[in-house]
Formats: C-alpha cells, sequence, structure tokens
C-alpha cells in the first residue's frame, strides 16, 4: 500500500480552512507530485474557490476558479507540481467517501481538464481534541485507500508524522 505525504504548507492550509467553519464542509484541489512507484507529496492545497456553495454534508467547488488557479500554479511553478486530486472536509466523524465522493472522482479521472486517470482524493474531519484527521484514496482501477496519511518536512528529514 501506498503513503500520501503532505508538506506542513498544505497540512496547514486544509487545518486552517476546515477550522474556519467546521459545521459545513469545505475543500479544494491539491498539487503535487510522486516521490515513487508507490507514495505521492502534496504540496499545495487549496479553498474550493470564492462561487463554492458550503453546506453540512456537502461542498460544490466553484470549478471555474480552480481551473484557472491549477492552470496559473503550474505555469509558476518550477518544480514537477501537477493536479493530483482534491480534498474536502467531512462535518461527521466518518471518513470513508460517500457514493457521491466516488461518483465525483470517476467523473474526474474521465474529464481530460483535469488532466489526472489516477485522481487521489483526500477526506479530512476534526477529532475530539480538533485535531486534523485523515484518509487518502486513489483511483487506480478501483478506489484504493492510502496505507497512511503522513506529514513529510523535507528540511527535518525526520520521521513522518501520521496524521
Amino acid at each position: 500500500m501506498s503513503t500520501l505525504y503532505l508538506s506542513p504548507r498544505a497540512a496547514r492550509q486544509i487545518q486552517q480552512a476546515v477550522k474556519r467553519n467546521p459545521g459545513v464542509e469545505t475543500g479544494g484541489i491539491m498539487m503535487g507530485y510522486q516521490l515513487n512507484a508507490r507514495d505521492w507529496l502534496v504540496t499545495y492545497a487549496s479553498e474550493p474557490g470564492p462561487k463554492a456553495v458550503h453546506q453540512p454534508l456537502t461542498v460544490v467547488f466553484d470549478d471555474s476558479y480552480l481551473h484557472n488557479l491549477v492552470t496559473r500554479l503550474q505555469a509558476r511553478s518550477t518544480r514537477r507540481w501537477q493536479y493530483i486530486g482534491d480534498w474536502h472536509s467531512h462535518t461527521v466523524r466518518n471518513l470513508s467517501p460517500s457514493r457521491a465522493d466516488k461518483h465525483t472522482i470517476a467523473t474526474k479521472a474521465l474529464e481530460a481538464k483535469y488532466g489526472s486517470k489516477s485522481p487521489i482524493m483526500l477526506i479530512v474531519g476534526l477529532g475530539k481534541q480538533q485535531q486534523l484527521q485523515a484518509k487518502g484514496f486513489i483511483l487506480a482501477g478501483s478506489l484504493r485507500p492510502f496505507r497512511q496519511v503522513t506529514l513529510y518536512d523535507r528540511e527535518k528529514q525526520g520521521d513522518p508524522q501520521p496524521i
């Protein structure tokens, strides 16, 4: 099984967005790259855009805004950043993909504008102590879970910290 790593920046971006209004779902795109044959690194996580609709059990992304954001980030990046998938929060403790989540990721894999035949889905929520909890999934034939979602800081080169 694979590991999904989050850079400290991406983890902060997600945590701040979720804590801003934990009673509704939020989310956005993830930029990053594949580290090796099995593992991925998320280097940037956006919010869902200014025209997004947030509700307690769903978030509808501002797709036009996010598509333009991906284009800008890829053009500006000297790294190998690419769109690798989406993240969203759940307001309930269950971090498993809903039927709608599964439909969304399957649809994105078929649309050329997303540029990913194996998109990643990260589902996050807040635990009892308001700490971020996360589960990651990749569409590779079927929707498969990552073994773990882990904080990774290349500069410190220490052991990854599970989220």
